[in-house]
């Protein structure tokens, strides 16, 4: 998967949310990719509601890894900006692309993206992460959460497939993606002007 992760060379030094919002664009197609893999393997969704269904429990997922991955990277207040923006940009993008895709307009789909984060950051934050990595259970849950999506025959393949092999694949992406992103550095704006 090929995707711009870097700012021109000429741009302005970006904000933690501006950079939070180009991450939050980047895992939307983290998670796309996901699901046209899945189904270049042979698992085939049946509709776009379930597709975004894959792409909600992926972005969640990310979301965590993020915010994991910003530990030590930042304060704790610059983490807990960096993440909050990061789940704004993810909480837009998705119910923006519900609305389009499902062909309805609806406010809740944004209310409802968000308590789906909300309930996975509590989830998630019983398990192990260390040296830039999830522990074995973390990932597991992952897996589990997608098997969940995708009930059927196939859901013990499908918690393996994203547990063993699609999240290492997204985090790598992630990984390079923060990095790119984050190695100008970044400027404080006043937190008086954050929304």
């Amino acid at each position: 998967m090929r995707m711009k992760s870097r700012w021109n060379k000429k741009a302005k030094p970006q904000t933690l949310e501006e950079i939070a919002q180009a991450l939050g664009f980047i895992c939307w197609q983290i998670a796309a990719n996901g699901v046209l893999e899945l189904e270049n393997r042979g698992f085939h969704t049946e509709t776009n509601y379930h597709r975004l269904q894959i792409v909600g429990e992926y972005l969640a997922f990310l979301l965590q890894i993020t915010d994991r991955l910003c530990y030590g990277k930042f304060d704790e207040l610059q983490r807990q900006r960096f993440v909050l923006s990061l789940a704004r940009k993810m909480a837009d993008t998705f119910s923006e692309n519900q609305a389009d895709l499902l062909q309805t307009e609806s406010i809740q789909f944004r209310q409802n993206f968000i308590s789906l984060l909300n309930q996975r950051a509590i989830e998630y934050a019983e398990f192990l992460f260390s040296d830039e990595l999830p522990h074995f259970d973390f990932l597991r849950y992952f897996g589990e959460k997608m098997a969940a999506v995708l009930p059927g025959e196939k859901s013990l393949w499908i918690s393996q497939y994203f547990s063993e092999h699609e999240a290492q694949e997204g985090i790598d992406h992630l990984k390079r993606a923060m990095k790119g992103l984050l190695e100008r550095g970044f400027v404080e704006q006043p937190v008086s002007t954050i929304e």
